[in-house]
């Protein structure tokens, strides 16, 4: 440990609960889950507008998450040195870019050319900031910190999309990403002022990427990670067609999806009870309630109640997910190296977010709506299979004292 952590550790000892830098950061990855995300409840305006497919629209997620996939690890990396507040403001004045862009798109290339802005963007946000919140708490306190952080995700699913939606049908989806990008301007301006400012360091601790994904506690976490995002967001991605094929009307998409986001809050507050008591308990319970609501899903059949249940029992489990998973790669990542882990299980969501568009896409152009619940059922099932394999690495039963 260095003299700089030594003493940032020993500061945050006698330091208060950070809340308002907390809150913030949460207010940030609110604006990262809602721009990554609106698309999806926006599928069919966009694609009426720019006079493309529903597939090609759900490409805009694809090319999003792929930027994230590919470089938020080596921009995690090159970033690494920078100042942690000037470089989260200056990814939110990147994000209000990306979405004045996309505002302005009157054509498919041009909201593509957007989408993949706002994914370099991610990727930065996304491999800095599990690490940046590490920074602010005690190491007993890392998964409370991070179930706070993602409570902007989740309020981002409860009140960003299904508002985002109900903006964009009523007065057009143009005018949803002009607001996000007015909301990114003013965060940037209260994070300036309010978050705290640490210094760079090293990348990955003196190791190299490879060195840090093949440490086999971040390895099995990383792979748990894509396995279960590629199975939930082959779905996901196209759950407003899927919603529709039920028999659920498209105005009645935004109270649905409302209360899916809902059902995430529970699964949030779930996670935040037991990500420093019982994590490896609680990752069992979420890949396996997301696996079953899946099924159910894929057995809800004409009857749009049964599968509004069901999407709302998955974002549930989702949503504790996220957290858990965040959690886990910074208890996992060795030490000096909790920015690269992190940035590298975020490529790892995104791989999931971004390949699970694509085989939806693929299964909806294929068999239809009703297959795509079946497919994420058996992905997923393979990442209850990652964490009963990793019950030594990875998903240890309880969380060690020096965890953080």
């Amino acid at each position: 440990m260095t003299a700089t952590t030594e003493n940032e550790t020993a500061a945050a000892t006698r330091a208060p609960w950070p809340l308002a830098g907390l809150l913030v950061v949460a207010a940030g990855t609110f604006l990262s889950v809602t721009t990554e995300m609106l698309p999806m409840g926006l599928l069919s305006s966009i694609s009426r507008d720019l006079d493309v497919s529903e597939p090609t629209v759900g490409l805009l997620v694809t090319g999003y998450a792929l930027m994230v996939a590919l470089f938020a690890a080596p921009l995690g990396r090159l970033t690494a040195r920078f100042p942690r507040r000037g470089l989260l403001v200056g990814a939110l004045v990147a994000y209000a870019a990306s979405n004045v862009i996309m505002a302005l798109s009157t054509v498919y290339p041009l909201a593509a050319a957007a989408r993949l802005i706002g994914g370099l963007t991610h990727g930065a946000f996304w491999a800095m900031v599990a690490g940046y919140v590490a920074r602010m708490v005690t190491p007993d306190r890392v998964g409370r910190a991070v179930t706070l952080v993602f409570t902007g995700g989740t309020v981002a699913i409860l009140v960003g999309l299904p508002a985002g939606t109900a903006l964009g049908v009523a007065v057009g989806w143009r005018a949803t990403f002009a607001v996000l990008a007015g909301i990114s301007l003013v965060l940037a301006f209260v994070g300036w002022r309010l978050l705290p400012d640490y210094p760079g360091e090293t990348p990955g601790g003196g190791m190299s990427l490879l060195q840090v994904l093949r440490t086999p506690s971040v390895a099995i976490v990383v792979v748990t990670t894509a396995v279960t995002m590629l199975g939930y967001f082959s779905f996901y991605t196209y759950i407003s067609p899927f919603l529709q094929s039920t028999g659920l009307s498209e105005a009645a998409l935004s109270p649905a999806l409302l209360g899916y986001g809902a059902a995430g809050a529970v699964g949030l507050l779930a996670a935040g009870l037991l990500v420093d008591k019982r994590p490896r308990f609680a990752m069992l319970a979420g890949t396996a309630t997301l696996t079953v609501a899946l099924i159910g899903l894929a057995l809800s059949g004409r009857s749009p109640a049964a599968a509004v249940a069901a999407a709302a029992v998955a974002g549930m489990a989702l949503n504790a997910l996220a957290t858990l998973l965040q959690a886990a790669i910074l208890r996992a990542a060795p030490a000096g190296a909790a920015d690269t882990a992190a940035a590298l299980n975020a490529s790892a969501f995104n791989v999931g977010i971004g390949g699970g568009a694509l085989v939806g896409g693929l299964v909806l152009a294929g068999w239809g709506p009703a297959a795509l619940p079946l497919v994420a059922a058996l992905l997923t099932c393979v990442g209850v299979l990652g964490v009963a394999y990793g019950r030594r690495e990875g998903f240890p039963a309880t969380v060690p004292s020096s965890a953080g």
